[in-house]
């Protein structure tokens, strides 16, 4: 499936896939940076933002396959610098393991190579049942607080507004297809520890999501991996620190270089 993406910049080919149940606009601050050295892609996931919205469930695999299909049809040479934030990291892990040959590098933000525990993917399963008769992602708005640690929330409304629009603008459809294929996703921390390109893993230290030990556990499966703690940060590292994120980007990219 072709997806809709933007694209900034020339150079060495860097990817960027968001979280659930954003979209392509969590990137807006690294675009513009990224692109004085490469050339930027970071599409809409199948489901989210203006990519198709096709009948659920959506495998991890599937939407691997799906960025392949657009790069293919872009006309984006490989080998790619692939970098992923939470739903993000788990296609970019889905990659890893399907097309190791096309990845340049990976980079992990604020995400886990484990799978759900049995009672968090029947907690996704329960949500995407409720999406669908509710028939709106309203209800998921209330993830916010998750997302965004409180100190932020507080200071920086304007993100917080960002972050609830992006929810709101995902479909019932889309954002149940996701959270079916989250719940379905195997553990893939053996890819890592088979990984062949160099890694970074990029965390946040408020994040409430995945904690900063599971996300160093990552790191330390690979061979060869930097990781990297965002301070005050919570789970959405390049929209609220997007300074101290885009340095940490930018020196794992100058690296590969």
């Amino acid at each position: 499936m072709r997806l809709s993406f933007d694209e900034q910049g020339t150079g060495p080919a860097v990817v960027l896939l968001h979280g659930f149940p954003l979209d392509r606009s969590m990137w807006s601050s690294q675009l513009g940076i990224l692109s004085n050295h490469h050339r930027v892609i970071a599409p809409d996931l199948r489901g989210h933002g203006q990519s198709p919205t096709p009948p659920g469930p959506y495998p991890m695999e599937d939407l691997a396959d799906d960025v392949i299909e657009t790069l293919d049809a872009a006309g984006v040479e490989p080998p790619y610098v692939v970098g992923g934030l939470s739903m993000g990291g788990y296609v970019a892990l889905a990659m890893a393991e399907r097309h190791p040959d096309r990845l340049r590098g990976l980079m992990l933000l604020n995400t886990r190579a484990g799978a759900d525990q049995p009672e968090a993917a029947a907690n996704r399963q329960a949500k995407a049942a409720a999406l669908e008769q509710e028939g709106s992602t309203e209800s998921l708005t209330a993830m916010v607080e998750l997302l965004i640690p409180e100190t932020t929330r507080n200071s920086r409304p304007e993100l917080v507004d960002h972050v609830v629009a992006m929810i709101r603008q995902t479909s019932a459809v889309g954002a149940a297809g996701a959270l079916r294929g989250m719940a379905m996703r195997p553990d893939r921390l053996d890819v890592l520890r088979r990984l062949a390109v160099p890694l970074v893993v990029i965390a946040g230290a408020s994040d409430a999501i995945v904690p900063e030990p599971e996300a160093r556990a990552m790191a330390e499966a690979a061979h060869h991996a930097d990781f990297i703690v965002i301070p005050e940060a919570g789970h959405l590292t390049p929209m609220e620190a997007p300074g101290a994120t885009n340095t940490a980007i930018r020196s794992f990219l100058d690296r590969l270089t």
